[in-house]
């Protein structure tokens, strides 16, 4: 009697916990989430996940208007006004930044550059450039030495 008791309580116990940490394991935080304005004028919350870098992703919102909206990803996300990614984007949205008040039909995600390596790149950018404005021939040097 004992025995069905205790293994009543461990079955009951499983069916409560199992779900929510399920549910805990599949939101790893990735997601942009944000809020838009719905065509019965109703605002609406939406999320949207980071499913690869350099792929357009339609919002299911399409245009609409964007009250706000917060990347809480690892990426940098570019929001686009047009679909398919099309035109200049609305709004750039670094990691844990957020913005509002835009029309948004589409988002691209980009791996955003740790603080270290873009300024390494602005760095050698300017080395680079540098280098051109002191020796604008540079190119046409190796052409004389053949």
């Amino acid at each position: 009697m004992r025995l069905r008791t205790t293994a009543a309580a461990l079955a009951g116990a499983l069916a409560l916990v199992l779900p929510a940490g399920a549910q805990a394991f599949a939101d790893d935080g990735k997601v942009l989430n944000y809020v838009y304005v719905d065509q019965s004028h109703a605002e609406k919350n939406a999320q949207l996940r980071d499913t690869g870098a350099d792929k357009c992703h339609a919002l299911p919102s399409a245009s609409s208007e964007v009250v706000e909206a917060v990347n809480e990803t690892d990426s940098v996300a570019l929001i686009f006004a047009e679909a398919e990614c099309g035109g200049e984007p609305v709004a750039t949205l670094q990691p844990g930044e957020k913005a509002g008040d835009f029309h948004a039909a589409s988002v691209v995600f980009q791996k955003a550059h740790k603080p270290e390596q873009q300024q390494a790149d602005q760095q050698e950018q300017q080395g680079r450039q540098e280098m051109q404005n002191e020796h604008p021939d540079a190119s046409d040097s190796v052409d004389d030495f053949r």
